[in-house]
């Protein structure tokens, strides 16, 4: 029999092995915590309780994590919204673009990386497939369709990304009303007799971080988008 004295030793589970989907996991949880300014392999090693160069297995470097983790964002929007069967294209565009969106928002530190990192892995790839099989179902020539799916994404990225530097990028954000009520004081100091087109339209342009913005900016793309389509907006 053991006498009281002796130390119990404790067996221990399995260590989780580490793999790509783990870096990749920890480097969204240093950007969610940290914001933009975070992520570095330094930090994601430090997350994982590992050594940097265990790192250098799964990610080349910093590129290359900032790429795999956009590309991952990227996943997590819904792409099945943009083939759903009796909608038609301009209402699976625009339930895709919102989709995007709140993506984006829940992990805000990693939305400026789509402006730097180069989006050109798997998923991206397929997204932007999608994205032109759409723009042709409008009637678009795969030229014109070609062009709208850079537009389209340009207005997604670029209008998430201006959202989220005007914030310190760490998940969950505030609330929208409160950073609409927060930007809008900040502009309470305009004067009427110097910039009188501000001083009309603070109010709205308080707005512009907004979802109204955000849904009339997308409207205001497909409008043109339509009036280059041969299929109207009531169309498959």
């Amino acid at each position: 029999m053991d006498d009281a004295s002796t130390p119990v030793r404790r067996k221990r589970g399995p260590a989780r092995r580490l793999d790509e989907d783990r870096v990749v996991d920890a480097a969204l949880e240093v950007l969610d915590r940290g914001g933009p300014g975070a992520l570095g392999i330094r930090a994601v090693a430090a997350r994982l309780g590992v050594r940097p160069n265990a790192l250098y297995t799964y990610v080349a470097d910093r590129a290359a994590l900032e790429r795999a983790v956009a590309e991952r964002v990227l996943s997590l929007a819904d792409t099945a919204m943009l083939t759903a069967p009796g909608r038609r294209w301009r209402e699976r565009l625009t339930d895709y673009a919102v989709s995007m969106r709140t993506t984006l928002l829940s992990h805000p530190g990693a939305a400026p990386l789509l402006m730097t990192a180069p989006m050109d892995g798997p998923t991206a790839v397929a997204i932007g497939e999608l994205l032109m099989a759409t723009l042709e179902d409008a009637g678009l020539s795969a030229e014109e369709a070609a062009r709208a799916t850079y537009l389209l994404i340009v207005q997604v990225v670029g209008s998430v990304t201006l959202e989220v530097v005007e914030t310190d990028g760490r998940a969950p954000l505030a609330g929208e009303d409160d950073r609409i009520a927060a930007r809008r004081g900040a502009m309470g100091d305009v004067d009427p007799a110097v910039l009188p087109h501000t001083a009309a339209a603070v109010d709205v342009m308080a707005s512009w971080i907004g979802g109204e913005q955000y849904r009339w900016a997308i409207d205001a793309v497909l409008d043109g988008i339509a009036t280059r389509a041969t299929t109207p907006d009531d169309g498959a």
